[in-house]
């Protein structure tokens, strides 16, 4: 197959194309949408197959959403579909922790469409971010984060990857300012009562920390950030032959410090009260872990970093709200849960003093 050569929705699949992706007869198939309100840029279904003993029964696909806004003022100019697929070309079978097996990845830059096959991870457990993580989850997810930051920690070469970027270079800085400005009077205007007061004014100053908090975070020593490390893109362990913990969307993966995806999952992940009892204790284990690997990661640069992050994970459900349709109930519910589980870390932290 030829780049480019692939369906753009599920109406354009054919067993022909299917045979080719998953390198196995297939006579027929029977498909699925999947993980509706879970995912926000995205569309999924799954595949049964038809076929012979060498067939998977079945597959899961991935698809660009259907909200041209989204891709517009999200997908394109951050070149998150163009760097997922990249991940899965070259860098899955690398990084030290578990990822879906892959049959087909291909992306065309004409159109920014792309299509993902991979393995069917049904057979594993999906937690809920909206209820929040258990403690034994939690544990999990640090322990699979230390794995893939100890991996590459300060060895991570712009030549390494050339389609991983530093989030301070162009045109990432502008692009996050983009969407934050765009869904900004939105969010005001949906989320505003739940936000008090210094939150409403950090978020009406929120230009001004993008470039330097940008700069900041991307400063050496940098790793390998997944860069949306949360509860709803882990499958956890169901059977032996598991491993812990499958790590799922790496569209938003980048070079940066290890203190981002720590801040964005314990702040994002787990409900406020859990935050509170076990946000020491994870990012003891954190620390603990690198340095069980070798890596020291200074404890007041460590916290300066995680707070920080903290308080620039505010961005995220703002940006959604002004840059993608909400369709769902669940999406809604998932956007307000991460506002409030910002505004009540950022204010436990005092990561707005950091920042100033």
């Amino acid at each position: 197959m030829g780049r480019g050569t692939f369906p753009r929705g599920p109406e354009g699949i054919t067993t022909g194309w299917l045979a080719d992706a998953v390198g196995a007869p297939v006579s027929a198939f029977e498909v699925e949408q999947i993980g509706m309100g879970v995912g926000l840029l995205g569309r999924m279904y799954r595949l049964t197959l038809s076929g012979d003993a060498s067939t998977p029964s079945s597959v899961v696909l991935k698809m660009p959403t259907l909200d041209q806004r989204a891709r517009a003022n999200i997908m394109k100019p951050m070149h998150f579909y163009e760097r997922e697929v990249s991940f899965y070309q070259e860098a899955a079978r690398a990084v030290p922790v578990a990822t879906p097996k892959v049959h087909f990845a291909e992306f065309d830059p004409a159109t920014d469409d792309f299509v993902l096959v991979f393995e069917d991870c049904s057979d594993r457990r999906m937690a809920d971010q909206i209820a929040g993580c258990s403690n034994a989850d939690a544990d999990t997810a640090i322990d699979a984060m230390v794995a893939l930051h100890a991996h590459s920690w300060a060895a991570l070469q712009a030549s390494t990857y050339p389609w991983l970027p530093k989030y301070c270079d162009s045109p990432y800085p502008q692009a996050w300012g983009g969407m934050f400005e765009r869904g900004w009077p939105r969010a005001r205007e949906i989320f505003g009562a739940r936000m008090p007061e210094p939150i409403r004014d950090f978020g009406d100053h929120f230009e001004r920390i993008v470039q330097p908090y940008l700069d900041e975070i991307s400063a050496e020593p940098v790793t390998f950030c997944h860069g949306d490390f949360r509860l709803d893109n882990f499958l956890f362990r169901t059977k032996k032959e598991h491993a812990p913990m499958t790590i799922v969307d790496w569209p938003i993966c980048f070079r940066g410090r290890g203190a981002y995806d720590l801040g964005y999952f314990i702040s994002q992940s787990l409900t406020a009260e859990d935050r509170r009892a076990n946000e020491k204790r994870l990012i003891d284990r954190y620390t603990h872990g690198l340095a069980a690997h070798g890596v020291e990661y200074p404890r007041d640069q460590l916290m300066r970093d995680y707070k920080r992050t903290v308080a620039w994970c505010f961005l995220y459900p703002v940006a959604v709200v002004g840059s993608a349709e909400i369709k769902t109930e669940r999406q809604l519910q998932l956007l307000q849960g991460m506002l409030d589980r910002s505004i009540a870390a950022i204010e436990d932290s005092g990561a707005l003093e950091v920042l100033r």
